[in-house]
């Protein structure tokens, strides 16, 4: 049975970039995703994300033709892609993290995608270490093994 993953932008950035260090350990999560046919949750934050932090040139030297073409041609390529969107049970499950928390700032996009994965019952993918501390979230850093 495939499971859902909801990759953060930080992994889909590293799997893309070649001299990141976390570069091979995501780009073969990803790949292993593919070969095993799990599904690929996408949602607009990350995906806008990627776009304008991949391609910021004061943050990386990737060009926009580069970015664009991993994120249309090889992402949304794939079959097991999925958009994934914010529906009712979202709000109270971000509300509830929010307040539990004591969250503000910029903790409030990653709240947001963290409600995203457990309102899908998502795993969510990140090498932000900070998502450990949302209750429930079944989260994994690629960049671990």
């Amino acid at each position: 049975m495939s499971k859902l993953y909801l990759p953060d932008s930080n992994v889909l950035i590293h799997a893309l970039t070649s001299n990141s260090a976390a570069h091979q350990s995501c780009r073969q999560w990803l790949l292993d995703r593919v070969q095993a046919g799990d599904d690929i949750g996408l949602t607009e934050l990350v995906e806008t994300s990627l776009l304008r932090i991949a391609t910021h040139p004061k943050i990386f030297s990737l060009d926009v033709g580069q970015v664009v073409g991993f994120w249309a041609d090889e992402l949304w390529a794939y079959p097991g892609t999925v958009r994934l969107t914010a529906g009712k049970p979202h709000r109270s499950i971000l509300q509830k993290l929010i307040a539990d928390l004591s969250l503000s700032g910029n903790d409030l996009n990653d709240a947001w995608l963290a409600a995203l994965a457990l309102e899908h019952g998502a795993i969510l993918m990140s090498t932000d270490e900070g998502f450990a501390r949302f209750p429930g979230l079944a989260w994994q850093n690629p960049a671990h093994g």
